[in-house]
Parts: structure tokens; C-alpha cells; sequence
């Protein structure tokens, strides 16, 4: 049951992100001081396929994954103050970029069609990827997608800005401090869409450690020390170990893969306070615990659109909506460290989902993680729509160029295979609490299939199609344009 708050509409939205987060809560005698104490580890994937680079908050971070596919905590820099970060940003994007293009706009247009052809001219030259392509000419979200019969073509526009690496590296941009779109993760979501793929990533403890673990607890579940409670928390750790993460529906190595991993990464770190939020009305789930029985919880991010509007004639859609809100599950795991559903969960847990949503907007404003999650999001349900209404036939567009030169147009970093489980704790009531879970699954078919679709009842959509078209018409070879 969806218990977070979010805009209703006729028909309900189907799961588009999860990034389940499973905390198993101990109750735990302790003599002297109560602790409460977190284990991070894996999880499993609760999707499956069917046939088959931070903003202004110098805390925010990213992971890193190492030649073996470790991979290990956000890095932190020195926290400089905004004016300097800003100044140094203009600076960035001022020498190299051009004027135009380090222009702030509220509606910049992408033209997908020419966008390719773009790519495929750089590729017969023997040139590489600038800047300005990567990253979608520094459109940071997806309003609007028109249909332009007229040049056969289909467009994307939303808001943009100038863009420059941050101290941490990360492409942002200036005034926003929000990721660009990336092109890499635009081809990566139409090749999993063009083969109805559900995408996403998985941390998985294996189970035999989960039944281990079980038994650990079963048999030292007893009244303790405060030493001897933190030493078998630690213990725990060590039993879980090395998480395995596996990576479904998009190339392991990709941009788009690294923004699942490290959301779920970044989500379960939060949950049990080993990274800030960056803002106050979201604590962590250790901090807000007070006490309570025995259980497992399980967190995801679904999604949160508002109905898309459209046209009488189909050919121009909005996005809007914060695009992702979180819920939560208790879940029990047997002896032999299977899981499955409980009955009933308890309200600490669904207050958490609660303000993680209602404040996912701002957080997202403060780790670009959550940004870029949303970015993908949109890309992937951009895909999903072209390929539901057809669009691209309607135009004579077979994007084949981004559908046979993924090793040229996607980047491949190192591959995410194995995550250490983490331990955090605090003095509180008689509670132990584990996170042994976590993963990410995109079903953007399920999306479109399911969300509402209300026509405009005013030319007001008609109006912004047709601007975009006039204004793109005075160039028709650009492939974007303000």
C-alpha cells in the first residue's frame, strides 16, 4: 500500500524505481546503556526481465569502484562557501563554452533526430563526444516532448543552463547545481526500451550468510553488555561480508548503471545516518527509532508523476511531478534466509517513507544522486512513451544509429560487483537494527501503460508545440535551439 503523500490521480502509477533497503530490527536487552545499531549489506532484486558523472553541497559525493568492482563510500572535499563555488563554476562555463549555450533558459528545445545525426557525423569524422552533446546541451529535466510532422522530427524541451565540473568532478550546472542530461543515458534507456527491458541493479547477501546470521542472533540474543552488544554488531557485519551487485537491462559499465547503484548506495548510508541527509526535515531511520519488536523492512523508490497531459491529436506531452517517491514493506526472513512479506508494517517505518517523500525534491537538491536518478527516470519513461504512441513511426525515425553505436556513444567506467557491509549504532531504547538489502528496478512500460492521460482542455500545450516548431524552423539544421 502506497502510505506516502502525492497527487491523485484516476488511475494508479505502477512501479517505476525501487531501491529496497532491508533493516532487520533486533530487540536487544543491554545492561547499562541501550543501544540501537544498523548493519548495511545487500538485498535482491525485486524486478526482472521477463525474456532475458554533484551539485553546490560539497557533502553530497559520489561512489567510487575500483579496478576489482569494490565498491566504497562517498568521497568528501572541503565544504567551500556557495559565492566561491558559483564563481568558480561561471568561470568553468564561460571558457568553455559557448555564449549561447551558457545561457540560463526555461525552455530550451532538443530535436532527438538531429541530435543523432549530430553523433553520426561526429563518428565519420573520427571525432569525440564535445561537451555540448554529452550533455544535452545542458537540459537538466524533460517538460515537454512534441511531435513535429512537419520536419519529421520529435522534440524535447525543458528547462537548461550553463554547465562545469564541480571540485568533486561532477558535470552540474551553474546557477541550478543539478546534473545535465546525459546522452549516454538517453541512448542506454531507448536501447532498453526498443527491447522491453526492465532495468536495473541488485545488492544481494548471500543467502547463506542470512541464515548465519540468523543463527548468530538466535543464539547471543540475549542480555547484554554495552561492549558486548557493539562487538556482536560488529560480528554481524563480518557474517553478512561482501555483498554481490549485479546489474540488469543496461551495460554494467554504463553512466546509467552507476546512477542505480549509487542511489541505492547513497539511500541505505542515509537510512542508517553514515551520510547526511544535507537537510534537516530528513533524519535517519536509526535516529527516529525508539524501539519496538523483532522485524525486516524493505524501502523503494516508486514513481511519482502527475497524470501526463496531452493533445487532442496526441502529438504533444508534459512531464510533470517530482518523479519519485518512497515506500516501504516489513518483510521476514526465515532461518534458511529466505524473505518474504509480513502481514502488517509498523508506522516508524511508514512515517520514514513518508518524509523521505514529501522532502524528495529538496534532497535532490542537495545529492545529485537523487538528481540524476530522477534524470534517468525521465529518459527511460521518454523511451518508453516514443515506443507506446509509436511516435517515432509517425516521424520515420528508427534512431538506428543510437540503437547499433553503443560502444562509441556510451562510455564505459569500471563494473560494480561487490559492496562491504556497513554498521552504525547509537544509544537509544533496546533495539538492534540491521540493513541487509538494497537495488533499483526500472519498469517505464509499466509507467506509461498505467499513469493517466488527460487532454488539454486549452490550446495552451497546441501554443508551446507550435513555438517550438516556429522558432526550431528558422534553423533547421541545429539541433537545439531556445
Amino acid at each position: 500500500m502506497n502510505n506516502s503523500p502525492q497527487k491523485k490521480v484516476k488511475s494508479n502509477t505502477s512501479v517505476l524505481c525501487t531501491v529496497p533497503a532491508l533493516l532487520f530490527l533486533f530487540l536487544v536487552t543491554c545492561v547499562g546503556s541501550p543501544l540501537s545499531a544498523q548493519v548495511n549489506g545487500g538485498g535482491n532484486n525485486n524486478g526482472n526481465n521477463n525474456n532475458n558523472q554533484n551539485n553546490q553541497n560539497q557533502n553530497a559525493g559520489g561512489i567510487t569502484i575500483d579496478a576489482a568492482g569494490v565498491i566504497s563510500a562517498p568521497f568528501r572535499v572541503a565544504k567551500n562557501s556557495k559565492q566561491l563555488n558559483h564563481r568558480r563554476l561561471e568561470a568553468l562555463a564561460a571558457e568553455n563554452l559557448s555564449s549561447d549555450l551558457n545561457q540560463k533558459s526555461d525552455f530550451r528545445k532538443i530535436s532527438l533526430v538531429k541530435l543523432e545525426q549530430a553523433c553520426r557525423e561526429l563518428k565519420e569524422k573520427n571525432q569525440p563526444i564535445p561537451p555540448e552533446v554529452q550533455y544535452l546541451a545542458g537540459l537538466w529535466r524533460i517538460d515537454y516532448l512534441f511531435v513535429d510532422q512537419e520536419h519529421n522530427d520529435l522534440i524535447i524541451a525543458g528547462p537548461a543552463e550553463g554547465f562545469a565540473p564541480n571540485t568533486q568532478n561532477r558535470m552540474v550546472g551553474v546557477e541550478s547545481g543539478r546534473p545535465p542530461l546525459r546522452l549516454d543515458d538517453l541512448v542506454v534507456a531507448f536501447k532498453s526500451q526498443e527491447r522491453g527491458l526492465i532495468t536495473g541493479c541488485s545488492f544481494d547477501a548471500k543467502r547463506e550468510n542470512l541464515a548465519r546470521m540468523n543463527e548468530y542472533i538466535r543464539r547471543t540474543n540475549g542480555a547484554s553488555s554495552t561492549a558486548t552488544a557493539v562487538t556482536r554488531f560488529k560480528t554481524m557485519a563480518k557474517i553478512l561480508g561482501m555483498q554481490d551487485v549485479s546489474v540488469t537491462g543496461v551495460p554494467a559499465g554504463s553512466n546509467y548503471a552507476r546512477v542505480l547503484v549509487e542511489a541505492d548506495y547513497m539511500l541505505k548510508r542515509i537510512s542508517i545516518g553514515l551520510e547526511p541527509s544535507g537537510i534537516r526535515e530528513i533524519k535517519s531511520h536509526l535516529a527516529t527509532l525508539r524501539g519496538g519488536g523483532n522485524s525486516t523492512q524493505r524501502w523503494w523508490f516508486t514513481p511519482l508523476y502527475d497524470a501526463f497531459t496531452t493533445t487532442a491529436n496526441r502529438d504533444a506531452f508534459t512531464f510533470s511531478g517530482q518523479r519519485l517517491q518512497m515506500m516501504s514493506q516489513e518483510e521476514f526472513v526465515n532461518q534458511a534466509g529466505q524473505r518474504s512479506d509480513a502481514a502488517h508494517t509498523r508506522l516508524s517505518t511508514t512515517r520514514y517513507a513518508q518524509q523521505f517523500t514529501k522532502y524528495f525534491a529538496k534532497l535532490a537538491d542537495q545529492h545529485p544522486t537523487f538528481a540524476e536518478l530522477q534524470s534517468i527516470t525521465d529518459l527511460t519513461v521518454l523511451a518508453a512513451l516514443i515506443n507506446k504512441e509509436r511516435l517515432h513511426q509517425q516521424v520515420g525515425w528508427d534512431h538506428r544509429f543510437f540503437s547499433s553505436e553503443m560502444d562509441y556513444l556510451v562510455p564505459q567506467g569500471n563494473i560494480p560487483k561487490q559492496v562491504p557491509t556497513a554498521m552504525n549504532y547509537k544509544k537509544a531504547s533496546r533495539l538492534m537494527i540491521c540493513l541487509v538489502g538494497g537495488g533499483v528496478t526500472v519498469n517505464a512500460r509499466a509507467v506509461v501503460n498505467q499513469t493517466e492521460f488527460l487532454t488539454s482542455r486549452d490550446n495552451t500545450l497546441d501554443q508551446k508545440k507550435n513555438a517550438a516548431i516556429q522558432r526550431r524552423g528558422e534553423n533547421t539544421t541545429r539541433w537545439w535551439w531556445d
